[in-house]
């Protein structure tokens, strides 16, 4: 009777572990998709006068600028989407006072970048390891639930 539940219990962690492996596959899949085409839209986007407020010190590439849009004013920091940054070259340095080209995202006038554009490299790359999240995760539970009936299986045989 022990012995069958330290199986359970072996096997409920290993649920546990291709579960969670399969929610952050299917999570990050979708923010990657997501953040890609709002990189190719940004191509597109209304591009608007904006002014550097400051460089931040210690990171990397980032900078804090205000524009406006609709009357209103909006300040960011953000130079490029999220995939874009991880595999794009050195940013140009920016000068507080200087004047830049902001893209807006017309339907968020709050989300804005400074070089649109996204990284198809990065994409691929992150979306292979999603998908691949996605696979052993799914796998991994279909393999538990079959290790767990065959289980159940055999000592209901050996019952007989």
């Amino acid at each position: 009777m022990r012995a069958e539940l330290k199986s359970k219990s072996d096997v409920s962690i290993v649920l546990i572990f291709f579960t969670v492996l399969a929610i952050i596959g299917v999570t990050s899949g979708g923010f990657f998709v997501q953040d890609y085409a709002r990189a190719r839209a940004s191509t597109s986007w209304a591009a608007v006068d904006g002014i550097v407020l400051s460089a931040l010190d210690g990171e990397r590439d980032r900078v804090r600028y205000v524009y406006s849009m609709g009357g209103r004013s909006y300040e960011s920091r953000r130079e490029r989407v999220f995939l874009a940054n991880i595999l794009s070259a050195e940013s140009p340095g920016y000068i507080p006072g200087e004047t830049v080209t902001v893209y807006v995202n017309p339907l968020e006038h709050s989300y804005s970048v400074l070089r649109p554009g996204g990284a198809r490299v990065a994409f691929v790359l992150f979306s292979i390891l999603s998908g691949g999240s996605i696979f052993f995760g799914i796998g991994g539970i279909v393999w538990a639930l079959s290790q767990t009936a065959g289980e159940s299986f055999r000592l209901a045989a050996s019952a007989f």
